[in-house]
């Protein structure tokens, strides 16, 4: 649950706190996964945020909205038998045959230690364990399933295991044409809904539609047919989209999710190893500057018009210092600040080499089997072309990654060779200073023999210059331009008339730089197939279900609810059904409140809207009551939150909906008329109905707000009260479960 001041909480149903949250962004929406071990939570940013229901921990976020995530819908695929022909697309997995788990992100330098966010201290996660943070996300692979989020601007995402965007659909874009329901047949009209604002989302379980309750005011494609958009009708609409290409290519689709999850993970912990490479290198270089700083003024307080470089390299060639070196090294630096000084830069090196070894290089070696895995999966262009899936795209993003290999294993050698040549220089300074101090120590033997040649090729290249820090740095740096040697320019060129890298010069980029376009075309790749699955999401039918006379839908509280699934009792015919309920909150002169039902058949995995059977009918709340929320339950039945008109009690009912008298309904499309509950009032659809027409129960406490929260797969009711009370509720039981008081 989510408190009015923003604290996201977890519960068991004993009231055990497991964990409590304070997103620094409002929450606008929650939804749980299928699998019940992970939370999917919508901001007011747009951001999603995926939580493991264990510790609170955020496995993943996601940007995709613009706006408030008003809705959220998260749906399985229904299993299904398989055939014969279902064999050809089983994929399985075999990057795990080859390579162990990949590690976690490295440890940022100077990061406070990880605490547990539900308050206890937790130990902080170690860098060469595998990537546990992902396994809750990683457990619902094994089926597809889609994470379905509106928001206030009419905008649906379709997200395979919440991460991978594979389908948008802009409502106020849809061209939503009713010639199959008018009755001049010869008539073809066409409507934009404007202004929509997604109330609720549900995809059914064969993924072939998408039922959407929304509300938007539907205006004329053709302007001139009216003189004002006031005319048009404004209110609560039932849409259903068809979404058949995700539910025919499914397992498709499933491979490709798969594999794209995992890289863009991949690709998450390169880039954070490159950013705490940087952060090392450059602290540790920082400290090596200003150390020599000092060195050049004084210098020129002894006169000298002499460099640092040029004084090191007659000290290394004479043995002579100047007053000016003598006094830096014998002085300002000393001894003691020489092995200091020698400790960072040799730590930072081997600290380097370990986040190289440990994380980068096993990272990339996995993505790269993991693009090459896609690469295999794009060959299959009769599938995998119509889902957007590119062989080219994926082609260029296996040749960085290829490219990103080779920059990982040249960074490795630049590293071992900047150890050795650092080690020889200040073993240099250090036999320097104490020959100037004129000491004798036998420690001077214990030191390794100076390599002259070797120190004085670091004075000339490294000492003034930061060799290593190019290879560091980011794609921001327009200046980066690293030199590669003639035999290394030469084997590419061979290679790349042999079918090698088609790019002979990307040594000449930083290894972030390579990163950074190894990002850009996997993420080129990977949006494709959401842009040509989108393309292929159509209008199918709507219906208009209510007026609105409040045009800012903002501070409208609206009770709705909707559900999808495909009816038991007509497997034979394999028909697939849609229940939407809402309620009708104003009152009529006859002082009583509506709620209304409709529901449709049509068979899957599709079919024409003709094909469609509607049927509606409106419940007539008994004298006396008033409903508060209401919520649809498992598959024919229905839970409403109520008061007395009095509101001296409140009260619980859950009723069965599949044996009302409804009415057919089919064909009307009342969008200059009556909304639904004024057809059904015509039609004589109505039933009254009263605490004897289901199992009620008397709540405790009188003052019950929404929303009213129904677990079909537990059989629970969650019921809040204006006290910060909170009541669970046994659907299928007498009595309650438990209550309890918030904090």
């Amino acid at each position: 649950m989510v408190t009015k001041d923003q604290q996201l909480i977890m519960h068991r149903f004993n009231w055990q706190r497991l964990w409590a949250v304070s997103p620094e962004v409002r929450v606008t929406s929650l939804c749980w996964r299928p699998d019940g071990k992970a939370l999917a939570v919508g901001h007011e940013d747009g951001t999603i945020s995926l939580h493991d229901v264990e510790n609170g921990n955020i496995i993943r976020q996601t940007v995709t909205h613009h706006c408030p995530v008003e809705c959220l819908a998260w749906v399985e695929e229904k299993e299904m038998a398989q055939t014969a022909a279902d064999d050809l697309f089983v994929y399985e997995d075999r990057t795990p045959r080859f390579f162990p788990p990949p590690p976690k992100s490295p440890a940022m330098p100077g990061a406070a230690p990880a605490f547990d966010i539900s308050g206890a201290v937790g130990s902080m996660e170690d860098p060469n364990s595998p990537m546990d943070a992902k396994t809750a996300l990683k457990a619902s692979h094994q089926q597809i399933n889609i994470l379905c989020s509106g928001d206030r601007n009419g905008t649906i995402c379709l997200n395979i295991f919440g991460v991978f965007l594979i389908g948008r659909v802009d409502v106020s874009e849809l061209d939503i044409s009713t010639c199959k329901h008018e009755k001049d047949a010869t008539k073809d009209s066409s409507y934009r809904l404007h202004d929509p604002f997604i109330l609720k989302v549900s995809l059914s379980e064969n993924l072939h539609h998408l039922s959407v309750l929304c509300t938007g005011k539907l205006v004329s494609s053709h302007f001139e047919e009216r003189k004002t958009n006031q005319e048009a009708a404004y209110g609560v609409f039932s849409l259903k989209i068809n979404t058949a290409l995700i539910g025919c290519r499914s397992k498709e689709l499933h491979q490709v999710a798969l594999q794209v999850s995992s890289i863009e993970e991949l690709l998450e912990v390169l880039q954070v190893s490159m950013n705490v490479m940087q952060k090392v290198w450059s602290d540790a270089h920082t400290s090596f500057r200003e150390k020599f700083k000092g060195l050049s003024q004084l210098l020129r307080e002894h006169g000298s018009h002499a460099n640092p470089q040029e004084e090191c390299l007659s000290l290394l060639s004479c043995g002579l210092a100047s007053s000016g070196l003598h006094q830096f090294l014998a002085v300002s630096l000393g001894e003691g600040g020489l092995k200091r000084l020698s400790k960072t830069m040799d730590a930072a090196l081997r600290e380097l080499h370990v986040v190289i070894a440990e994380h980068l290089q096993p990272v990339a070696e996995i993505l790269a089997f993991r693009v090459g895995e896609l690469r295999g999966i794009s060959r299959w262009k009769a599938r995998l072309r119509s889902i957007g899936l590119d062989e080219k795209l994926v082609d260029q993003a296996m040749e960085n990654s290829g490219m990103v290999l080779i920059q990982i294993e040249r960074l490795l050698r630049v590293i071992a060779d900047k150890v050795a040549q650092y080690r020889m220089f200040f073993i240099w300074l250090t036999k320097t200073l104490r020959q100037l101090n004129n000491e004798n120590s036998p420690s001077n033997d214990q030191l390794p023999a100076i390599n002259s040649e070797a120190v004085a090729i670091f004075l000339k290249t490294q000492f003034e210059h930061d060799i290593l820090g190019p290879h560091l740095a980011s794609v921001t740096n327009d200046t980066v331009w690293i030199d590669m040697n003639l035999g290394d320019k030469e084997t590419l060129e061979e290679l790349a008339l042999m079918g090698g890298f088609v790019n002979s010069e990307f040594l000449h980029n930083s290894l972030n730089q390579q990163i950074s376009q190894l990002f850009l075309s996997c993420q080129h790749a990977f949006s494709m197939p959401s842009k040509v699955v989108s393309q292929q999401l159509h209008f199918e039918d709507i219906l208009f279900l209510r007026h609105l006379h409040q045009p800012n839908v903002l501070n409208l509280y609206v009770p709705v609810s909707l559900a999808c699934y495909e009816d038991k009792e007509k497997l034979v015919s394999g028909e697939v059904c849609r229940y939407v309920c809402f309620q009708i909150p104003e009152k009529t002169s006859e002082e009583c409140m509506f709620i209304v039902i409709t529901r449709e058949y049509w068979k899957k995995p599709s079919a024409p809207t003709e094909n469609t059977y509607r049927e509606a009918i409106a419940l007539s709340i008994g004298a006396g009551l008033s409903c508060i929320d209401l919520s649809l339950y498992k598959e024919k039945q229905l839970v409403l939150l109520g008061q007395t008109v009095s509101c001296a009690q409140a009260w619980l009912m859950i009723m069965p909906i599949d044996k009302l008298p409804y009415k057919n309904i089919t064909g009307v499309f009342p969008f200059d008329g009556p909304d639904l509950l004024n057809v059904c009032l015509s039609e004589g659809a109505v039933f009254s109905i009263s605490l004897n027409d289901g199992r009620a129960r008397i709540l405790p406490y009188a003052d019950v707000v929404p929303p009213l929260a129904v677990s079909a797969s537990r059989g629970l009711a969650c019921v809040f009260g204006a006290q910060r009370r909170v009541l669970l509720y046994d659907l299928e039981e007498d009595e309650d479960v438990e209550d309890t008081e918030m904090d």
